[in-house]
């Protein structure tokens, strides 16, 4: 799951950049610039989601409060 994770990261990424330079060369109308990025940004936050739920669990499986409670 982290390999599907870190690939949506570098693919929005690179997402975002490709559009940005499609826009900046004239390539791209706003609206398909827009649809685009929010795109590419959806996908990173998607990642960085998955990323911090994950940190979290392994952090509270450490935590000697959430071994009781958990």
């Amino acid at each position: 799951m982290k390999k599907i994770a870190l690939t949506l990261l570098v693919t929005g990424a690179l997402l975002a950049l490709l559009t940005y330079a499609a826009n900046a060369a004239d390539l791209l109308s706003i609206k398909a610039f827009f649809k685009i990025g929010l795109l590419a940004l959806g996908l990173m936050i998607i990642s960085s989601g998955y990323f911090l739920v994950s940190f979290l669990l392994e952090w509270a499986r450490e935590t000697d409060f959430f071994k009781q409670v958990l």
